[in-house]
């Protein structure tokens, strides 16, 4: 007799066709070419229901199947294996997943899974940006390429949390789930997943650093803004943002790529930028450097045109032009 799958109330596929089952699979996680050991044995069936941004999703395969993804993936897959077994070979290494053990899989361009006969699963499909938004959701700066251990630990909190989330949805006896359960299904299992399973920027994640450098140098960045001419304090600014030098300039490098002061000059150029831009102005290059905090002109010029492209005095000149033409002279 055939175990019962989760998610019963939306049901996607049951066939015996390997065609209309790799057609059907690719719709809800992505293109893929499936194959069969013995096709004559093979059947398969499919659950799927979105939650969020995300998709739970669950699935059998009778016989032995082998599935290779077809393009790179850009989302995460939370795996849970409820009977059977199966060998995963990703970007982040290979595994052997049996019944009641788990893995993630991370974006990337190579994957291989090969399912042993009748192997039931329940999975997750987690969009990168919702993932990446939850990591920063929690404090940390903004991670990009975020990349989970594939095996599991035996004590992470997640893969509770991916049979919570399967079961609720079960349990709406109208199978359709508020939106707002959906969201809020789709933020546990992200931030277990986060705080649970290993990777490679749980250090700075948990240091906690790398969140108040991030923070403090919106804050700078702010008072920046407001007065880039004056004379930099880097430690007046780390003293009104709460945090030490080393990490408000830690969070600068981090939120904008650039220090302290390449910062405040680059807010200096685009001031800079403006006022020789703007029509029906008086002031020379040199006029325009001073009042925006160049004191070495040669310095200023080469800044500039670094920055722009072309030279102070070239935008100057053809704003005068422009200004010049529109008022008929």
């Amino acid at each position: 007799m055939r175990p019962a799958l989760p998610l019963r109330r939306h049901a996607r596929l049951r066939t015996t066709a390997l065609d209309e089952a790799q057609e059907a699979a690719g719709r809800v996680m992505s293109a893929h070419r499936l194959r069969a050991t013995r096709p004559r044995e093979f059947g398969s069936r499919l659950h799927a229901v979105r939650i969020g941004d995300s998709t739970l999703l669950s699935a059998l395969y009778d016989g032995a199947a082998e599935v290779t993804a077809g393009v790179p993936m850009d989302y995460y897959t939370l795996l849970l294996v409820l009977s059977g077994g199966l060998d995963v070979e990703g970007e982040a290494g290979t595994g052997r997943i049996g019944a009641g053990r788990a893995c993630v899989i991370s974006p990337g361009e190579r994957l291989r899974l090969r399912f042993a006969p009748g192997t039931a699963q329940v999975a997750a499909k987690l969009p990168r940006a919702v993932v990446e938004r939850g990591y920063t959701r929690i404090g940390a700066e903004p991670a990009r390429g975020l990349v989970f251990g594939l095996t599991v630990p035996d004590d992470s909190a997640w893969t509770g949390v991916l049979r919570l989330a399967v079961s609720t949805v079960d349990r709406f006896d109208s199978g359709i789930l508020p939106a707002g359960a959906g969201l809020e299904l789709e933020r546990m299992l992200v931030t277990s997943l986060l705080l649970a399973q290993p990777h490679d920027r749980a250090e700075a994640m948990l240091r906690g650093g790398g969140a108040r450098g991030y923070r403090a140098a919106g804050v700078a960045a702010e008072a920046l803004a407001g007065d880039p001419v004056a004379p930099l304090r880097p430690e007046e600014l780390a003293r009104d943002a709460g945090v030490s030098l080393r990490t408000l300039q830690e969070g600068f490098r981090s939120r904008f790529g650039a220090s302290l002061t390449g910062y405040q000059r680059e807010l200096r150029l685009e001031r800079a930028h403006r006022a020789l831009s703007a029509p029906g102005g008086t002031g020379t290059v040199a006029d325009v450097s001073l009042a925006c905090g160049f004191l070495h002109l040669g310095r200023f010029a080469r800044d500039y045109r670094l920055r722009y492209g072309i030279t102070p005095s070239t935008t100057l000149h053809a704003s005068r032009g422009a200004d010049s033409a529109a008022r008929g002279g």
